[in-house]
């Protein structure tokens, strides 16, 4: 994960531990921060998801005839 990411993950756990502490969800004694981070690697899963097969996909770049000769 790059620094980017661990800061995009951070931020969603933040507003998402936002939204767990405003809507009372601690009545019952659950945890709020690693019910917050649980939220946030959801969150990042579906904004980056893995392919099937595991490999990402690379297209190679087409040359333009007579570029580069």
């Amino acid at each position: 994960m790059t620094e980017h990411e661990q800061n995009l993950r951070d931020l969603a756990a933040m507003f998402a531990m936002a939204g767990l502490l405003v809507s009372n969800f601690n009545e019952h004694g659950e945890a709020i921060v690693p019910t917050a981070f649980n939220l946030a690697d959801q969150f990042m899963l579906a904004r980056n998801p893995i392919p099937e097969d595991g490999i990402a996909a690379i297209k190679p770049k087409r040359r333009k005839p007579n570029e580069h000769e």
